[in-house]
């Protein structure tokens, strides 16, 4: 019953709270030649995933993921001069949970990358298996098409918004797996 209770009002919250209107609180233009986060988000009225061009919020652990900021502000998560190279590191580290730790369906990916500790893992795991038709507890499909949508998905439990173009993910997904 208290879980119940607590998961209503958790998605009561985040129903209140997300902005669903396109381009609220944020830059539409994705691409840019200086170093360094992107200034277009920082206006503190963009989530901080999306701020920091991380939208799966990676913790910082020490990875030397290829498109850093040159200044890592952030004290817990990266940082990303552009939002591909965060949306590739996203898309690397799936590919890694499927390949190197055998992790496939959404729930056993979801409990590794969001732990229960800080997360409701079941809630999360059935919005991504949502995104490609699938069940929480069974493998997810491996090809773009369904990559693209769990990552969208993903980016948007994650900040409660998904402002990217599709072109843009597939983009970065693409660099995660070439």
């Amino acid at each position: 019953m208290r879980l119940a209770i607590l998961g209503a009002l958790g998605a009561g919250l985040y129903l209140a709270t997300r902005p669903d209107e396109p381009g609220r609180g944020i830059g539409t233009a994705w691409a840019h030649d200086t170093p360094g986060p992107r200034t277009d988000t920082d206006t503190g009225q963009a989530p901080r995933g999306i701020r920091n061009n991380n939208p799966g919020n990676l913790e910082n652990n020490g990875i030397p993921w290829q498109g850093l900021a040159s200044r890592q502000t952030d004290p817990r998560f990266y940082q990303f001069s552009d939002a591909v190279f965060g949306i590739r590191a996203l898309a690397r580290t799936l590919k890694t949970y499927r390949e190197t730790h055998g992790l496939q369906s959404a729930y056993d990916i979801i409990s590794r990358w969001a732990p229960a500790f800080e997360n409701n893992v079941e809630s999360y795991a059935r919005a991504v298996a949502a995104a490609v038709g699938a069940d929480p507890y069974s493998p997810l499909p491996d090809d773009d098409r369904s990559r693209l949508r769990i990552v969208k998905a993903i980016i948007k439990h994650e900040n409660g918004l998904q402002p990217y173009p599709d072109d843009l993910i597939a983009e970065g997904i693409k660099r995660a797996y070439t």
